[in-house]
């Protein structure tokens, strides 16, 4: 039987919307989730851990855990859903570290999500974080950047430091954390797994294979879609043309990164700008 024969990424930095869907398969994804009840309730089952989501629960779930939501009795419930990929929402480099301690790593003993109970001060931060990805006014990725920041604070505090201080880091972690860091910073240059590979002190095919491990994509495909993200940035908010935001972000040309982002979105960059 395929447990993950499920994978749903998002086309996004971000993902925001509400659902009344009060059930859900058996699935997996690459990015972190957060979700807080609006109304009802739902049972989370993550890595067979069970645990009842009431209203104003909040809960993240970590990437790569094996999660379902079941519904109850049959009644309805309805809540949030703040889908992101931490590694592409722009965390200052400062705080990169810290960020990935608490939000991605995680032991095979202790491998559950984190669940806060009702607060209404987190529940109102999701609300305003909802409507303004919906309302897209003015500067709204900011404030919703700016929120999901928030968020991740407020869950930090709320968990405790235990989240962060569960593991200890090894060679290797430290190693990706630099990688990660260069390649957000050097995403517009030429950028070969093999040199960072040597960055790290690895041979290639054993740097191949743990970040397969750890990020479940290659390093290629990494840098690939750190660089299409940047890209559909400048589109959405700027006016570039599509030959600065090639070169801009690290394709080879501009047919390079029409073909690649087509595959990624399934819409051309110009069929993505029209769309503002």
């Amino acid at each position: 039987m395929g447990l993950f024969e499920y994978i749903d990424m998002p086309k996004t930095p971000y993902d925001i919307f509400i659902t009344e869907e009060p059930a859900s398969p058996l699935h997996w994804h690459y990015y972190s989730e957060i979700i807080c009840m609006q109304s009802g309730e739902v049972t989370l089952v993550c890595n067979g851990e069970r645990r009842v989501l009431r209203k104003g629960d909040l809960c993240y779930i970590y990437p790569l855990q094996l999660h379902e939501f079941v519904e109850i009795n049959g009644k309805p419930a309805r809540y949030a859903v703040v889908k992101f990929d931490i590694h592409t929402i722009n965390i200052p480099p400062a705080y990169l570290s810290d960020m990935y301690d608490y939000f991605l790593r995680r032991t095979a003993e202790n491998d559950s999500c984190l669940v806060v109970p009702a607060d209404s001060h987190i529940a109102d931060l999701v609300e305003c974080t909802v409507a303004e990805y919906s309302e897209k006014r003015e500067f709204y990725s900011l404030y919703v950047q700016a929120n999901i920041f928030s968020l991740l604070i407020e869950l930090a505090r709320a968990g405790g430091r235990k989240f962060a201080e569960k593991t200890r880091k090894t060679e290797n972690d430290l190693s990706f954390d630099r990688v990660l860091e260069y390649i957000d910073a050097h995403s517009a240059e030429p950028l070969e797994a093999a040199r960072l590979a040597e960055m790290c002190h690895m041979s290639y095919s054993n740097f191949a294979r743990l970040f397969r491990e750890s990020y479940g994509r290659s390093c290629k495909e990494y840098i690939t879609y750190i660089r299409l993200n940047k890209a559909r940035e400048l589109l959405l908010h700027t006016d570039r043309d599509l030959n600065f935001i090639a070169q801009e972000t690290g394709f080879y040309d501009c047919s390079h990164f029409i073909r690649t982002y087509k595959k990624w979105r399934g819409i051309t960059p110009k069929q993505e700008r029209a769309l503002i």
